[in-house]
């Protein structure tokens, strides 16, 4: 690999032509970008799945161990899908209960 020392080239023209060859790269690059992974494949902690499904933490972690949500694990944490949790939502609709003390008729 060869080296360049810019030599007797102040900053501000320096970081300009360097802008303009980065440009130049982009407008001409044959390469489209696609991300790396889809939304549904991003994934979430048990946090943030407990709060998407509005349930504790503890709830998600049981839904976990009974095997109703698939989680992924990467070190010494768990993670669960977006997609899965997503599912999970949509099969596990809360209904309204009346807590002690509430109307019933």
């Amino acid at each position: 690999m060869q080296s360049m020392i810019p030599v007797g080239v102040e900053y501000t023209q320096f970081l300009s032509d360097l802008r303009a060859v980065i440009r130049h790269e982009l407008d001409h690059s044959s390469v489209i970008a696609e991300p790396l992974a889809s939304p549904r494949d991003e994934l979430l902690t048990i946090r943030e799945a407990a709060a998407l499904l509005d349930v504790t933490v503890q709830t998600v972690h049981e839904w976990k161990r009974r095997g109703l949500l698939k989680y992924n694990k990467i070190a010494s944490r768990s993670y669960i899908k977006r997609a899965d949790v997503l599912s999970a939502l949509q099969g596990h609709q809360r209904t309204s209960k009346t807590g002690k003390g509430g109307r019933r008729g």
